[in-house]
């Protein structure tokens, strides 16, 4: 059966229209894939924000943990620092207290260094003295020396020599020392006695107590 004219028209209007719905539907076709695409690119987007998310989240937490542990870290030395700082304090105190006490021996060790001149002058002095006193005695032994050799040739005084020399005697022991009879003897003493050189205590002869 062939087709009119008409309906040819018909026929043809409407695979027109197919054709159109058809490129239609393709293009709807291409878009929607380009639009799965793009959901696909920002989905695979949105988990990589979601991982770098996580990521930072993990990193905020590490760094939140650190920034933790640095502020008591911070703390702890805020607390130091201020026990230093009394300690500083407690030292400077114990210093000026010490550097009191410091400048008080300085005075003191300066008042006996003022002390120790005059006694070392004191001393020189009194060496000076001693050196004149030895000399001085030096020449009495010597007159002495010189005197006791002219006197002991007198036996009156040889016996006072003796007496001062070795302490007491008895009669007897001077006699036998002397070589002399206890008259002779006897005679000497009285008259040493006569002039207080010496004293008889006990049967025994001693010097006087103001030449011994």
């Amino acid at each position: 059966m062939s087709l009119t004219e008409s309906q040819k028209k018909v026929l043809e209007r409407l695979n027109n229209q197919v054709q159109d719905l058809s490129d239609q539907i393709k293009k709807k076709d291409e878009e929607l894939e380009k639009k799965e695409q793009k959901i696909g690119e920002l989905q695979k987007k949105i988990v990589e924000e979601n991982k770098a998310k996580e990521e930072l989240k993990t990193k905020i937490e590490q760094v939140s943990r650190t920034l933790d542990e640095k502020i008591k870290e911070i703390n702890n030395l805020e607390n130091k620092i201020q026990e230093l700082e009394q300690k500083n304090k407690d030292l400077q105190n114990k210093i000026k207290t010490l550097e009191g006490i410091n400048e008080k021996q300085a005075q003191e060790i300066r008042a006996k260094e003022a002390l120790l001149q005059k006694a070392q002058e004191t001393i020189s002095d009194k060496e000076v003295k001693i050196k004149e006193l030895q000399t001085q005695l030096i020449h009495f032994e010597e007159r002495e020396r010189r005197t006791r050799n002219i006197f002991e040739k007198d036996l009156k005084y040889k016996i006072f020599y003796i007496l001062r020399d070795s302490g007491s005697r008895s009669f007897e022991e001077l006699s036998k020392t002397l070589g002399i009879t206890l008259i002779q003897l006897k005679t000497y003493i009285s008259e040493l006695k006569s002039h207080g050189l010496i004293e008889i205590r006990e049967e025994n002869i001693e010097v006087a107590r103001d030449y011994k």
